[in-house]
């Protein structure tokens, strides 16, 4: 198991497929097993480093809320691990923070920028659902945590389609509850990044991707931040939530891959 050392952290990172490098950063989420199909499309045509945020996933537990910029500083870190001098870069949810970070700080660093699910700025609509989300997982059982996380961040037709799957992930975590003060570090920093000085700073083309019902970080956050990136492209897809990447993985695939070429 490839394990980074970076700093106090040991980052759990993987390496798939042949091309020309592409590095896809996100949070937490619902775990790799769900972005398979995403990274399965991804490696048929480019070597894929894909990684778990420190403290989360299979990597070390310890302290988290590091900001935006310094989790882009791990980003610089896994590359050098793998060897990737420059790269594509992937930025989902979590990851557009990281992904928009390190294209400004390390712009020699950054190719080509996907930006998928992203916000700008933490305005009034983003503060309520984080502080939800926070409180959520602070006072819920963790299944019905689970439940919330699963209305929150997928689309309907999806949530009817994989019934049976998160009626399991609800059960499994009554077993392993969710970690809450590490939520609430995490979405804190979220909350912390304000996205817009960085924008102007981006010299690579970008790919700004967003979904009409997104509930936890709606498209006019993607339209506000493709208006401010200078060489950028804005795809808005009808449906799909939040995690439209797992939920509409071909429709998403459809947009990036030529994109990167």
């Amino acid at each position: 198991m490839p394990m980074a050392k970076v700093g106090e952290a040991e980052i759990f990172y993987d390496v798939t497929g042949q091309g020309s490098p592409v590095v896809v950063t996100a949070g937490q989420g619902s775990g790799p097993e769900a972005r398979a199909e995403l990274l399965a499309g991804l490696a048929r045509q480019h070597t894929v480093l894909s990684y778990d945020q420190r403290g989360t996933g299979r990597s070390t537990r310890g302290h988290q809320g590091q900001s935006m910029q310094e989790l882009a500083g791990d980003i610089v870190a896994l590359m050098d691990a793998a060897g990737f001098d420059r790269a594509h870069v992937i930025g989902i949810s979590t990851g557009t923070g990281k992904a928009t970070a390190l294209a400004a700080l390390h712009p020699s660093r950054v190719t080509r920028l996907v930006l998928a699910a992203l916000w700008t700025h933490a305005d009034p609509d983003l503060q309520r659902i984080q502080n939800l989300r926070i409180a959520a997982a602070q006072t819920l059982p963790p299944d019905h945590y689970v439940h919330l996380n699963t209305l929150l961040c997928y689309s309907t037709d999806f949530r009817r389609a994989n019934f049976a799957r998160f009626t399991q992930l609800a059960q499994d975590a009554l077993a392993h509850p969710q970690d809450a003060p590490g939520i609430a570090a995490r979405l804190n920093a979220i909350l912390a990044f304000d996205a817009r000085p960085f924008y102007s700073r981006i010299a690579c083309p970008t790919l700004v991707m967003g979904a009409r019902d997104d509930l936890i970080m709606p498209p006019w956050y993607a339209e506000e931040a493709a208006a401010a990136i200078p060489q950028c492209k804005l795809a808005l897809l009808d449906s799909g939530g939040h995690l439209f990447c797992e939920t509409r993985t071909a429709e998403f695939l459809a947009q990036a891959l030529p994109f990167l070429k």
